[in-house]
This record gives C-alpha cells, sequence and structure tokens, in this order.
C-alpha cells in the first residue's frame, strides 16, 4: 500500500479510535526529593471517544461523541468521509477491532467501493503497524498539558483544538520518519 502511495495511485488512510477522560495519562513523573506530586484520579465520568483518519502528509479527519464507538458510528464516519471529494481511489488501512468488522460496515463495502474507497485490515494484533497511534500518543503524552485536565470542557475543548489544528500547529513529521525507517535511495515528492 505505502508503494502505491508514494507512486501517486492512491490517496492513503490510517484509521483507528481512541478515548479520553479527565484521569491524565501520565506514564511517568519527577519530583524532588522528599516532595509528593499529586495527580487526582476521578472515577467514572465523561469520555470522549474519537475515530480518526489519518494520512500521512497531514491531513486528519476526525468523528467524535461521548458515547461508546459501535459499528453504526463506524459506518456513518466513513459513509461521510466517503462523501469528501479526492482525484484517487482511496485506501482506509483498519486494525481488525470488532466494529472494524461490523456487519453494518460489512454492509457498505460494495458503496464504498463504487466511490473508489476500499478497506484494508492490518494483521491481528499489529498497532505497530497503524501509524495513527503514533498521533494518539502525541496527544495523550506530549501535546494535552496539565491544565487541560481541570474540567471537561476544558479537556474537550482542548483535544478538539489539537485536532482542528493537526498539520499546522501540532505535526508529526512522518516524512522524516518513513525516510529515514523505510526508504532508500529513493528520491520522494510529498506534496
Amino acid at each position: 500500500m505505502l508503494t502505491l502511495w508514494f507512486l501517486g495511485y492512491i490517496e492513503l488512510y490510517f484509521a483507528d479510535e481512541v478515548g479520553f477522560n479527565l484521569n491524565p495519562y501520565v506514564p511517568y513523573a519527577w519530583q524532588k526529593e522528599k516532595q509528593t506530586q499529586r495527580i487526582l484520579s476521578r472515577k467514572g465520568g465523561k469520555r470522549l471517544n474519537i475515530f480518526g483518519l489519518m494520512s500521512l502528509a497531514g491531513q486528519l479527519t476526525v468523528y467524535h461523541r461521548e458515547t461508546p464507538i459501535d459499528g453504526e458510528f463506524i459506518k456513518d464516519s466513513l459513509a461521510n468521509f466517503s462523501t469528501k471529494s479526492y482525484e484517487k481511489p482511496r485506501v482506509i488501512i483498519l486494525d481488525n477491532g470488532s466494529v472494524h468488522h461490523a456487519q453494518v460496515v460489512k454492509d457498505e463495502l460494495a458503496n464504498w467501493e463504487s466511490v473508489d474507497m476500499l478497506l484494508f485490515y492490518l494483521p491481528t494484533y499489529s498497532p505497530h503497524l497503524n501509524p495513527i497511534e503514533i498521533l494518539w500518543r502525541f496527544c495523550k503524552y506530549k501535546w494535552l498539558n496539565k491544565a487541560a485536565y481541570k474540567s471537561w470542557s476544558k479537556l474537550k475543548r482542548a483535544i478538539l483544538t489539537i485536532f482542528k489544528s493537526y498539520g499546522s500547529v501540532y505535526e508529526i513529521d512522518f516524512r522524516k520518519m518513513i525516510s529515514k525507517n523505510t526508504i532508500t535511495n529513493v528520491k520522494v515528492n510529498f506534496a
């Protein structure tokens, strides 16, 4: 798929879902000796669930809701995405989550194929093959700051601002990662 994208034959998007709540994502922290740092944890509460479609060239489309993501939501999101105008066929890379294989999603495959949008499923247990996982990690561990967790409205606003500003204010240089790790002796134009 990457080769077809590199050669300009397709638009390639990586899709997945992620959830955010008021419990901050802090994998580790530093504190001065004999000084205690506290991070309040909240039980229950609201959750912002995101289904995102990201290209390696910096385009990001997100669909969000505060209720759990189900097959119907994935179908509706992909149906909306299929109506957007593109010059080349689109391939959407998904993992094997049950919502991606829901019957309501499968029922739409022929409709999406008729508008040159195809779904491609990664092998089982291979999140390392889906670059959108890097986006989720950057958002949770790098771009969201402590102040965003003070209230639900601040957190939701911060998350949606990050996704709205992705590609300009918030960026991940996948070009550098790809050229450094997978392509050698080939010139690629990422215009």
